[in-house]
């Protein structure tokens, strides 16, 4: 990808990405969500020969949950569940068909996400998010460290 196209997606990726806040009676943020294009997806579309039209709809389809946090204080309350039902709410609404991210292994989330309709890999495995897109296999799974969790949109599947 040449670096005008580069500096042309950047702004397109920004008004892509999805902030949520989620605030208590008082006002006071309890907790966030941050869902956003792929980077890992645009770049490995970006080099894929004339591909180049699949990078965007790669930002279109594919979202990555970057961070769910809920204060400390307010945990137990679903506050987490509800950011992350809002999310696929509304990323299904504008007709995106997977939602992934990841997690730091050792702080055991699989649990949780399964229980919030996410499918959580093993170290190691990956789904193929390249042939529905491109018509190209390609890999995508969590780094060392990590946990991945995805969720296809289900009439996709």
């Amino acid at each position: 990808m040449s670096a005008a196209t580069a500096d042309r997606l950047r702004p397109a990726a920004a008004s892509m990405s999805l902030p949520l806040v989620a605030q208590d009676r008082d006002g006071q943020v309890v907790g966030a969500l941050l869902a956003v294009p792929s980077g890992t997806i645009v770049s490995t579309v970006s080099r894929l020969p004339g591909h180049e039209q699949h990078v965007l709809l790669s930002m279109l389809k594919y979202a990555k949950i970057k961070a769910v946090a809920v204060r400390d204080d307010a945990r137990g309350r679903g506050i987490g569940a509800a950011l992350l039902n809002r999310c696929v709410q509304v990323y299904w609404q504008l007709d995106y068909m997977l939602l992934f991210g990841e997690f730091e292994t050792g702080r055991d989330l699989g649990e949780y996400y399964t229980r919030q309709g996410f499918t959580v890999l093993r170290p190691g495995q990956a789904i193929d998010v390249g042939t529905l897109l491109a018509g190209v296999p390609i890999q995508l799974g969590a780094g060392p460290g990590e946990t991945f969790f995805y969720r296809w949109r289900r009439s996709v599947r």
